[in-house]
């Protein structure tokens, strides 16, 4: 009975928060007509959307699908109403984010679900407007759903440039964890301490090493992501390098700067997890789009690199970004490099002391 409970509850727990998560849209309502807003309010009222942008503008859509800022965009063309009351089919357009595929599907149901009854509805009106008529079912919109950025929806697009992103999250930090700690277990970090060189010196010559060799490994990692998998990159892969390679850089700064300030390999490999594994997979962006966590959650993942970094490489991979795309994440990058490096060389100066 107790497991009974414990499983209740969890269950509980995880349908609230798929009742609660929504999925935002941008409505593009070129028809303006009493009937394109009913049709439009039948998205916001169903529950399962939240209008997060509504344009005249055709190219507000795609600039609002490119940033990743909703899921669904659902755009009515002119004549829309006039269609209907002529008894012609009306189509309505609804492009989605196929970035994430289940969500995709998830929200090509909502789409059906809430035309179908936007349909019933009008039957229903004009049955009651005219009472012991038979009345038969009009034409009533007809979706034309767009996939972007996936249209096959293939898991592969959406799995292979996150994990190659998650590995480089995990073993630039893992590997640098342990390369001071090792020094002053075995008692090497005493010649270092008084060897003529300055801490920068030493820190960056920590790094490149490993930094090195994880950098090969994400050559190694596009290259799997091509030959066996057949994962297509539509963007610049120069700039997804050069993303890569600062990031790279900044892991490996985090795994150096922990294993200055703790004193065993031990410790330094359970706190390098403790920080990289837990943040690297919730606060990514990897499984659910950032946009579904809570308040805290979305600042959380503003100051992780991981964040920025899955965002460049999805973004090269599934949406062809050129460096105009991915210029704010490659700068946070960048500073994110920087500033990890010099908190790694101010901690080893703090020790030397």
């Amino acid at each position: 009975m107790r497991a009974l409970r414990h499983i209740r509850a969890v269950a509980r727990k995880e349908l609230h928060v798929l009742i609660r998560d929504r999925f935002y849209i941008t409505i593009a309502d070129f028809d303006r007509t009493m009937v394109s807003r009913e049709l439009a309010d039948a998205f916001t009222a169903s529950g399962y959307f939240r209008v997060a942008l509504v344009t005249p503008e055709p190219r507000a859509l795609d600039r609002a699908l490119d940033a990743g800022r909703i899921r669904v965009a659902l755009e009515i063309p002119s004549g829309f109403a006039r269609a209907l009351d002529r008894g012609e089919p009306a189509e309505v357009q609804i492009l989605v984010d196929g970035s994430f595929p289940t969500r995709a599907e998830i929200a090509r149901g909502y789409v059906a679900a809430i035309v179908a009854r936007f349909n019933q509805d009008r039957l229903e009106a004009l049955a009651q407007r005219t009472p012991g008529v038979a009345v038969v079912m009009e034409a009533g919109p007809a979706i034309e759903s767009r996939i972007w950025f996936n249209p096959t929806l293939e898991s592969n697009n959406f799995i292979v440039p996150g994990a190659l992103a998650l590995s480089l999250v995990f073993w630039p930090p893992m590997l640098t964890s342990l390369a001071v700690a090792r020094e002053k277990e075995m008692g090497a970090i005493l010649n270092i301490q008084t060897a003529p060189i300055l801490g920068w010196e030493y820190v960056v010559g920590k790094l490149v090493p490993y930094a090195g060799m994880s950098f090969l490994s994400y050559w190694l990692l596009l290259l799997a992501s091509q030959v066996p998998f057949h994962v297509p990159v539509t963007g610049s892969v120069l700039l997804l390098s050069v993303g890569a390679l600062f990031f790279i850089v900044a892991m490996s700064a985090l795994g150096l700067l922990v294993s200055i300030l703790v004193r065993t390999q031990v410790a330094a490999l359970i706190v390098t997890a403790i920080i990289v594994v837990i943040p690297g997979y919730q606060y990514s962006g990897f499984s659910e789009p950032l946009g579904t966590l809570d308040a805290a959650g979305r600042v959380i993942s503003r100051f992780l690199p991981v964040a920025d970094f899955m965002h460049l490489t999805r973004g090269v991979y599934l949406k062809g970004f050129a460096f105009s795309d991915g210029a704010g994440s490659l700068a946070r990058l960048i500073l994110y490099a920087g500033a990890l490096v010099l908190a790694a060389v101010m901690a080893f100066r703090k020790r030397r002391r």
